[in-house]
């Protein structure tokens, strides 16, 4: 029987234990934290199941819907279109709306309307896979949307709040294959039960199939040639290893990789998160789902409860992603007295039932205009290695769906590998 290690327990991480399995694979996870789903995992306040932070699914998410539909959790979907609006000096402006757009501050009226016109093309021409992996964001987006609407818009949506670098840094394939993915045009929706059922799921069918699953265990070594792994308390020997951990602290841990290839990929960096989760007595705003910020600490509220209204109270999140690094050695109380002053300028009235802070310190890579040269395959130069999560899937964007693919995509390589290897 083939044996596999899966460092991390992420949703990458089960799913490529689920397929391993399903072809008859002794599988081990090892997780660092107490829990399993990663990203997606969820905390428990007065009885109620909330993820720790902003999910949801668009209809064009198959891969999640399956594993969903697989536990449950597809009954009584209520599909909605969503609003997205963008907060500037404490309004907001719906700018999917002809009406929104022309209200929008900072901008001409000719760059309002090149800006609706590139919204057009994005639907209805642009073709992403033709994108040189070479060319940046800012060239792209002066050529389709003009300079007044990427200097101030996209800058600040994509260049500041996300990856908190300029967009003459940033591939334009992937910002691309962003907007090519529609998302605020699609239906959207979060299941009823939520996503911990699906994790908690997986868990269950993985260890009633002989899979075993370790959490809050911390690896110590990895021995790729070997395909050794050492924990504090044990060792594991297997056939394959498949990683799904943030590369710069694989490589901490690492033995046996080729320098060249050692060196390639440590070039992968990641971008850092810091949210909040809190609850209200009413929606912050009736009208939209998704709210973006300019110039502000905090970057992104999203009304989680606006998509589904199941809970108590009223959910929302707020994160920070670019530029989360200067509050990252702030205390929680530090953090919630910030980001809610942030959220205060826009909302004076908000007065949370409770609070609750998350980090996390490699929320996703940063994907420069050069990051298809360095960013690491599924295959490694190691037999037996392999890759997967979010640092595999450009230019795909990150989420549910790409992480349950990745980690679909890795096993199927090493099944096939192995059979190959037989014959």
């Amino acid at each position: 029987m083939n044996r596999a290690i899966i460092l991390g327990g992420g949703l990458s991480g089960l799913a490529a234990a689920d397929k391993l399995l399903d072809a008859g694979w002794k599988v081990t996870i090892l997780e660092h934290a107490p829990f399993l789903g990663g990203l997606a995992s969820s905390f428990e306040m007065n009885g109620e199941q909330i993820p720790k932070y902003y999910h949801h699914i668009v209809k064009h998410n198959t891969v999640t819907q399956k594993y969903l539909a697989r536990y449950g959790c597809m009954s009584n979907i209520v599909w909605k279109k969503v609003k997205v609006a963008i907060g500037v000096n404490g309004i907001f402006y719906n700018i999917q709306s002809p009406f929104g757009l022309l209200k929008f501050p900072k901008l001409s009226l000719w760059a309002k309307f090149r800006f609706g016109l590139f919204g057009l093309y994005t639907i209805f021409l642009m073709s992403p896979s033709k994108i040189p992996d070479e060319l940046d964001a800012k060239t792209w987006l002066y050529k389709y949307c003009g300079r007044e609407a990427t200097d101030y818009i996209w800058y600040n949506l994509y260049g500041r709040n996300k990856f908190n670098i300029p967009l003459d840094r940033i591939a334009a394939k992937q910002f691309a294959y962003r907007l090519y993915e529609k998302e605020v045009y699609d239906d959207f929706m979060f299941p009823q039960r939520g996503l911990q059922p699906m994790i908690d799921g997986l868990e269950k069918d993985i260890k009633a199939r002989g899979g075993v699953i370790l959490v809050n265990t911390k690896i110590k070594h990895v021995d790729v040639l070997k395909k050794i792994v050492r924990t504090e308390n044990q060792t594991f020997e297997a056939d394959i290893i498949i990683n799904t951990i943030p590369l710069p602290e694989l490589l901490k841990i690492t033995t046996g990789f080729p320098d060249e290839y050692t060196a390639k990929v440590s070039k992968v960096h990641y971008c850092p998160v810091i949210g909040l989760v809190f609850a209200t007595k009413e929606l912050l705003n009736n009208g939209n789902y998704w709210l973006n910020i300019f110039s502000e600490q905090v970057q992104v509220i999203m009304q989680h409860s606006w998509l589904i209204d199941k809970y108590k109270n009223k959910i929302t999140w707020c994160v920070r992603y670019g530029g989360s690094e200067e509050d990252w050695n702030k205390t929680d109380e530090q953090i919630k007295q910030e980001y809610l002053a942030s959220i205060r300028k826009f909302f004076p009235d908000l007065k949370p039932v409770w609070v609750k802070v998350f980090r996390e310190k490699y929320s996703e890579p940063v994907y420069e205009k050069d990051y298809v040269k360095y960013m690491p395959d599924v295959r490694t130069p190691i037999k037996g290695v392999y890759m997967a999560g979010i640092q595999v899937t450009f230019p795909k964007i990150r989420n549910q769906n790409t992480a349950l693919e990745s980690g679909e995509i890795a096993a199927k390589a090493a099944i096939r590998d192995s059979v190959t290897t037989v014959q």
